[in-house]
């Protein structure tokens, strides 16, 4: 199988999780040959700021997934090829919610985040992160509240605060904006088929991204969910697992062409 696309998770995968990381030298290294010879795509929660740098120092060119499938862009110029923002009458469902139950929240609006702002109208509001749940039954509780918003897909994930300890957020977006959505998007602009697509993550919410891509990779640190319905697991992000994903399925390919 020639895979044409490969689509990375960023926090996990690409570079280990926290603030200001950056791909280690032997991911560069791979990556920098790898784009001439499939797309190489980011999948992230992030919003564009926080990604520039991994941008600028990757040098992308392929389009790339932000703000949680929200939003497909240009990593070189930032234009927005595609987005599903959460609509106007969703965010006062869940701001009604969080203001109720007194739980953190940002919004990404237009690609600026909003820690706990006073408003309920935003502009383009593509996710809403609440933050700082400190155990699973609290999470549970809220993902099933949640749950009544018919028009979002709301879903846990793991993030960090500002001593750079692990915490758990809820990442809510529109129901048509999952890294499922927007990798199906994302095939039809580069004009290949999904199967064609390599996914690469290590977390629950990336089992929507495995499940687009016709070759399914798990990193050695992932959860045992996405451990599961992977093709193949590769070694763990301390590891550099994306540089050896890319030389077995992507530059692999040279030598077989050859």
């Amino acid at each position: 199988m020639k895979y044409k696309s490969i689509l990375l998770d960023v926090d996990g995968t690409l570079v280990a999780v926290g603030p200001n990381t950056i791909p280690s030298e032997r991911v560069r290294e791979v990556l920098s040959h790898a784009k001439y010879v499939a797309h190489v795509s980011l999948v992230s929660g992030r919003c564009l700021d926080w990604l520039k740098e991994i941008f600028r120092v990757l040098d992308l060119t392929a389009p790339s997934i932000i703000n949680g499938g929200s939003q497909i862009i240009n990593p070189k110029t930032g234009e927005i090829l595609w987005e599903r923002p959460i609509t106007q009458e969703d965010v006062g469902k869940v701001l009604r919610i969080v203001t109720r139950d007194g739980i953190p929240f940002v919004v990404s609006d237009n690609g600026i985040e909003y820690e706990n702002p006073p408003q309920s109208e935003f502009t383009n509001p593509l996710a809403i992160k609440l933050s700082y749940f400190d155990s699973k039954e609290k999470s549970d509780q809220c993902l099933k509240i949640l749950e009544s918003i018919q028009g979002i897909s709301a879903h846990k994930t793991f993030s960090w605060n500002k001593e750079r300890n692990y915490i758990m957020d809820i990442y809510i977006t529109h129901r048509e904006a999952t890294k499922h959505h927007a990798a199906e998007e994302l095939a039809k602009i580069l004009g290949i088929e999904t199967h064609e697509m390599i996914g690469v993550g290590d977390a629950r919410n990336d089992v929507p991204l495995l499940n687009v891509c016709g070759l399914k990779v798990a990193m050695g640190n992932a959860d045992d969910k996405l451990k599961k319905i992977a093709h193949y697991i590769a070694p763990s992000v301390d590891e550099d697992g994306v540089a050896h994903v890319v030389e077995k399925f992507i530059l692999s390919q040279l030598v077989c062409s050859g």
